[in-house]
């Protein structure tokens, strides 16, 4: 059994490892057939570019104000579903309220949505707004799904008892919906991320990753827009890790 285990981590990692490794080959045939490094710099500049960001305070300093307006983005959007939910626990129907809302937050496209919170509420509060209503829906969906996946014998226990319902969603149905919540969480980070990035680009908001992009747009600097891709991928990645860490610690 250990045995199967270990050969099928084993062929995780190779394959991980071989999609990579290919990505790479096909950017260097590229690089060598276009020969031009504005439009496809070679693998050294990105990783120079990259050492560049990470070594200056002020690119740092965007980053960590990005995830930092991420991870707050999430939290609140998390409270707003939990209030949501607990809604839904005490009166079914209600769902039928939030569903128009939610499917016109996952409709309008991003674009139209950053311009429109920019103009209406400006640079600093207005990349936050734009994550929180994007993200929305997926959280929503999570918890929703959580309540409705508890067995049915539990609820109409539940609604036998003489308790108050802020206390069975506290001690009964948070912690039976946990791991969907985790999994809300851990999908919502990395959405949160990149919808952020996105509504700075737009509001042009001081210290973040969408100003530092927006002025590698101006300087057509390719190696350093693909440098902060491979980044921003990297604290996505760790983000979700994170998070799972912390669910297997939670179990």
């Amino acid at each position: 059994m250990k045995a199967s285990i270990t050969k099928n981590k084993i062929l995780s990692i190779t394959f991980a490892t071989s999609s990579i490794l290919l990505l790479l080959l096909f950017w260097i045939i590229l690089t060598n057939i276009y020969n031009n490094s504005l439009i496809f710099p070679s693998i050294g500049q990105i990783f120079t570019s990259m050492k560049e960001i990470l070594s200056s305070i002020s690119s740092l300093k965007a980053i960590g104000m990005t995830i930092l307006r991420s991870i707050i983005a999430v939290a609140i959007c998390l409270v707003i579903c939990l209030l949501i939910t607990s809604l839904y626990v005490a009166y079914p129907l209600s769902v039928n309220f939030f569903k128009p809302l939610i499917r016109i937050m996952r409709s309008v496209p991003l674009a139209i949505l950053s311009i429109f919170i920019f103009i209406l509420i400006g640079s600093k509060k207005g990349p936050y707004v734009i994550t929180i209503l994007m993200t929305l829906p997926v959280v929503f969906e999570g918890l929703i799904l959580g309540v409705n996946e508890i067995p049915e014998g539990i609820t109409d226990e539940l609604k036998m008892l003489n308790v108050k319902t802020s206390q069975k969603i506290i001690d009964i149905y948070i912690p039976m919906m946990k791991p969907y919540i985790i999994m809300s969480i851990v999908q919502a980070l990395g959405m949160s991320f990149k919808v952020l990035i996105m509504g700075e680009y737009i509001c042009q908001t001081k210290n973040s990753i969408g100003k530092e992009l927006y002025n590698i747009k101006i300087d057509l600097d390719m190696a350093s827009l693909l440098a902060y891709g491979i980044l921003i991928v990297i604290i996505v990645f760790v983000l979700e890790i994170v998070v799972n860490k912390l669910k297997e610690k939670l179990n």
